[in-house]
């Protein structure tokens, strides 16, 4: 494997509280909006925050390279495909000016050329010169989460669950930030390198225990501050590679319901949404985060009964009005129970783009999307400068990060080594080295029981191995998992479950592959 695609694999330890600044909510009634709160408009006399975000002369060819588009490029331009086979996603890209388009079906990696990425950067290639023309790159976005959401595994390096980034900074905290950063540069620097632009992570929600059906050990942890803090180092990783990140699920996929086969109820009152759901979505709007993904959420404080995919108040007034979020907006995957029966045929694009998203993602059928979007333009539905504006933002980012210098800190370099050896257990090779007596995997045992996630007993092969290795006692409950390899396998055993291709929900084992770990819709 070329030292481009490699990465550090790193497993994180510990749970202690951190703080961070909360965020708000208003008191007001059911139609009200969301407010900032006194800090916030404090903050926002501030100076606009620095980070990765366009430039002024970027966000400039950008808007001009948008006014340009014809309706029936405007109308692709707001849509990312749902791939259903590569010449068909070609010509959505080529004919009707699709700004994307997600792969999540299995890819299948061609293992016996040098390179085993070739089929996945052929394709990616391919998205990118089929329309030439068009003067800005296409988005090629992919879920890499790191644990159960992976899209892609080897030659990839397989990262842990986000959870261990939260254990990572709550147990190390300038520190553990510093690793979490780190992490999401390499996996940032490998996709990049494989012909992606664009990721869909980190997780801002918050777990909320054994009861959480979909999200568990994806998110950082059941701490507001710790998710945070864990969101905002890992899109400073992302930014640094030179990726549009999306921290997802705005406001907080924090329900005991999967988004995939139902619409989830967020039933936090304005307190509880100023004081919790919100908390890490402002940190990394703060931390000028390129993108975040809206959930499809009811969320009766705010918009009784309508998701907040599809809600202006909860996007246009709401994240972008009160929580000055100027990045991307998108919503998530369209294809979902949650919205895909409430909204049919191209409804759903349609609306998740009136509400002040500037992609819809995955609609369940393209065609119709599309021609939905159109209609909506041409009959002034869809305002069009608002349509135009989103484009605008869209095209500014892929042309930033188009610039963008690819990141250096990959796994050959001596101290990641060092870091990755320090904190795993293992060299970047995935060799055992000699550790502090920190009980890491107690440790992230410890984490993921705080918050309730269930990761599976301490009586695996994988677990006797270390214990036994370590000379330590063994504990009752523990991560399992010592080879930054997630909670795939345990997850079987204790019932966590995954999205599939289908929009339905399967377990892990059934999702194996020799090239990847696919799910569908995030």
């Amino acid at each position: 494997m070329s030292n481009r695609l490699r990465a550090i694999p790193l497993v994180f330890v510990a749970v202690v509280l951190i703080v961070v600044a909360a965020v708000s909510w208003s008191s007001r009634g059911d139609d009200a909006a969301p407010a900032p709160s006194a800090d916030r408009t404090t903050a926002a006399q501030e100076p606009e925050p620095t980070g990765w975000v366009p430039s002024d002369e970027v966000r400039a060819k950008a808007k001009q390279l948008a006014d340009s588009l014809s309706l029936d490029d405007l109308a692709g331009q707001l849509i990312i495909a749902r791939s259903f086979s590569n010449d068909s996603s070609l010509a959505l890209v080529r004919d009707k000016h699709f700004a994307g388009v997600m792969v999540t079906g299995q890819q299948i990696l061609d293992v016996t050329t040098d390179d085993p990425l070739d089929q996945v950067k052929a394709f990616n290639q391919q998205l990118q010169e089929v329309d030439a023309d068009r003067g800005f790159p296409v988005m090629v976005p992919i879920d890499q989460e790191g644990g159960l959401v992976a899209r892609l595994a080897d030659p990839l390096t397989t990262f842990p669950p986000f959870m261990s980034a939260g254990a990572a900074i709550a147990g190390h905290g300038d520190e553990g930030a510093a690793a979490v950063t780190a992490a999401a540069r390499a996996s940032g620097a490998e996709l990049r390198a494989a012909g992606y632009n664009t990721v869909f992570a980190p997780i801002g929600d918050i777990t909320i225990g054994p009861a959480d059906p979909i999200i568990g050990s994806r998110s950082p942890g059941s701490d507001p501050e710790t998710v945070a803090s864990a969101v905002v180092a890992a899109v400073d990783g992302y930014s640094e590679a030179g990726m549009i990140s999306a921290v997802k699920h705005f406001p907080g996929h924090n329900v005991s319901t999967d988004s995939h086969k139902g619409l989830p109820v967020l039933d936090s009152d304005r307190d509880r949404l100023r004081s919790h759901d919100l908390v890490p979505f402002e940190a990394a709007i703060a931390a000028a985060a390129p993108g975040i993904m809206t959930g499809h959420l009811n969320v009766p404080a705010i918009d009784k009964g309508v998701p907040a995919s599809m809600s202006r108040k909860v996007i246009t007034t709401g994240l972008r009005k009160n929580l000055g979020h100027d990045g991307l907006v998108i919503s998530d995957s369209l294809g979902m129970g949650a919205v895909m029966n409430r909204y049919p045929g191209g409804a759903a694009a349609v609306e998740a783009i009136k509400a002040g998203s500037d992609l819809a993602l995955m609609p369940a059928d393209n065609e119709q999307a599309y021609d939905a979007m159109l209609a909506a333009l041409k009959s002034g539905d869809l305002p069009e400068q608002q349509a135009r504006d989103s484009a605008a933002r869209t095209i500014a980012y892929l042309l930033h990060s188009q610039a963008s210098p690819e990141a250096s800190g990959r796994a050959g370099e001596p101290w990641i080594r060092l870091r990755a050896a320090q904190r795993t257990g293992r060299d970047d090779r995935g060799a055992s080295v000699p550790g502090p007596e920190d009980h890491r995997c107690h440790a992230f045992g410890f984490a993921r029981c705080r918050c309730g996630v269930p990761a599976g007993g301490s009586g695996s092969r994988a677990a006797y191995r270390f214990w036994h290795v370590r000379g330590v006692p063994r504990p009752r409950r523990a991560c399992c998992e010592c080879r930054c390899r997630g909670l795939d396998r345990h997850a079987v055993r204790s019932g966590e479950q995954r999205s599939s291709d289908e929009d339905r929900v399967v377990r892990p084992r059934r999702a194996r592959h020799a090239g990847a770990r696919q799910g569908a819709d995030g």
